[in-house]
């Protein structure tokens, strides 16, 4: 199932994530959520800003821009999209466009999976995440790699140490 909302909230818990269309609306809800909670744009163009975070600041709550830019995204599939995030390392983004619809086992133009993906950059709160969205824990890179492998191969010991405690091999 996919969602046209662009925006997306998600909670500083990070166990929901809620679309928006309207970043206003999205806004008035991250701040109701406080500390930690995050406004995701899954529609950001290049260079602009898609990610930010709520902090307190002099006392108030505010939205904090993150320095993570958009790529083309939204023009060639929410699976795109989904590797795309994992390359940008921010949970938050990645659990947006799961929530969008995002197949939690996607894969590039190569055949790379989503998992292989967050192994191999070390992000075990992304692995984690996809794991909990069903993503294969047992599939094989096109060099026939699992995504524990691919952790190993990188030294990427926090990831590599979650994939063997929820049983890769």
């Amino acid at each position: 199932m996919t969602t046209a909302h662009r925006y997306w909230v998600c909670s500083p818990d990070g166990r929901v994530a809620y679309g928006f269309e309207r970043e206003q609306v999205a806004v008035a809800v991250a701040l109701e959520y406080g500390v930690g909670a995050a406004v995701v744009d899954t529609l950001a163009q290049a260079y602009m800003p898609m990610l930010q975070i709520v902090e307190r600041c002099d006392g108030e709550l505010r939205l904090v821009l993150e320095p993570v830019g958009g790529w083309d995204t939204g023009r060639f599939g929410l699976d795109r999209d989904l590797i795309e995030a994992i390359k940008k390392g921010r949970v938050e983004i990645v659990h947006a466009f799961l929530a969008k619809g995002a197949s939690s086992n996607a894969a590039d133009d190569r055949g790379g999976r989503a998992l292989h993906w967050a192994a191999a950059r070390g992000e075990a709160g992304v692995v984690e995440l996809l794991l909990n969205h069903g993503a294969d824990i047992a599939a094989l890179d096109p060099s026939g790699r699992s995504a524990l492998a691919v952790a190993e191969a990188r030294g990427k010991k926090d990831a590599a140490d979650l994939l063997r405690s929820r049983g890769a091999r």
